[in-house]
């Protein structure tokens, strides 16, 4: 009869043991920084497409959707994300190298509307649509 990966590793000495956890952990993490697509972000993070529908109250054929879609809205990706058990960290990064993080897009309203566009007077603008 075979035997599990888990098995081999936990007969390993302690060393050996500590070396292929560290590694391991090294792995996932470079799995989850070049993740290329969102799928790969939740295989990285070891979530099934089942969990994540679970977790957005969504059948699993749209989180497979979701997926394979290139253009969604900054919420509905941060739904994503937010079921992953990650948070989605939006930044702009200028020429000079200046670092910016942009908090509240993506996020919506109690009623679910995006929040609205302030102008510098703090008074909320309103969006023309064309």
């Amino acid at each position: 009869m075979g035997r599990t990966l888990k098995s081999v590793i936990a007969d390993l000495p302690p060393d050996d043991r500590a070396w292929v956890e560290t590694k391991g952990r090294e792995m996932a993490d470079d799995m989850i920084r070049y993740a290329d697509t969102l799928a790969d972000a939740r295989r990285a993070l070891e979530k099934t497409q089942t969990e994540l529908a679970d977790v957005l109250q969504i059948r699993q054929n749209a989180v497979t959707q979701l997926e394979k879609r290139s253009d969604m809205l900054l919420s509905t990706l941060r739904k994503y994300v937010s079921a992953m058990g990650a948070e989605l960290q939006l930044t702009i990064r200028t020429a000079a190298g200046v670092v910016i993080v942009l908090d509240g897009l993506g996020t919506l309203s109690s009623d679910g509307a995006p929040l609205a566009i302030k102008s510098e007077s703090g008074k909320a603008k309103a969006r023309r649509r064309a």
